[in-house]
């Protein structure tokens, strides 16, 4: 690893730790899993800043990013894009992809086993391959790192498979005791 990278990375390990509280050790795996080209998944209760960590991360990166929250009713269009229309009625099927998934750099989706199986299987390739199927061809997507959050470790078998796409596992908790004064000290916690 060079020197501007390495001296980079340790930046941005440090202004993570700077705004979130006792992650260290998630920060710095979460960076691993990105330098590494692998997929995280973030596991635990709500409000544990999984979501704001990874739209940080993506920023202090300037990576291209995509988010979405994932339900039993996502469908294909909200994350893959439209159909392309215009193409459709010239006999072409195909979708329109910009700002969607298919062309992101780090892409998080949040509550990533409750979606629907028709959703976890097309994100297979994605996932694998790194290869979207855009119609009738297939096109290489610039993906370093997908990462999903979950409050629960799936059980039925399809999120089960789903789940071993993700190479790197990170549980996370909420803040101390102790580390709730450090919280209010450094003024992370507004009036209520």
């Amino acid at each position: 690893m060079s020197n501007d990278l390495s001296s980079r990375l340790q930046r941005v390990a440090e202004t993570l730790d700077s705004q979130f509280l006792g992650k260290s050790e998630v920060i710095r795996l979460l960076l691993i899993a990105v330098v590494a080209r692998e997929h995280a998944v973030l596991i635990g209760p709500p409000g544990t800043a999984k979501s704001a960590l990874i739209r940080t991360l993506a920023e202090l990166i300037q990576a291209q990013y995509f988010e979405y929250l994932l339900t039993r009713f996502t469908e294909p269009n909200e994350i893959f894009g439209p159909v392309d229309i215009a193409a459709f009625r010239e006999g072409h099927y195909r979708r329109r992809i910009e700002g969607m998934l298919p062309v992101s750099e780090i892409v998080f989706l949040d509550e990533v086993f409750k979606a629907n199986s028709a959703i976890l299987n097309a994100l297979l390739t994605l996932l694998n391959e790194r290869e979207f199927d855009n119609g009738a061809g297939r096109q290489r997507c610039p993906l370093i790192s997908a990462i999903g959050a979950t409050n629960e470790v799936p059980e039925d078998e399809i999120a089960e498979a789903f789940f071993d796409r993700f190479l790197v596992r990170l549980p996370v908790a909420p803040v101390s005791a102790g580390g709730f004064g450090a919280l209010l000290d450094a003024g992370r916690v507004r009036d209520w």
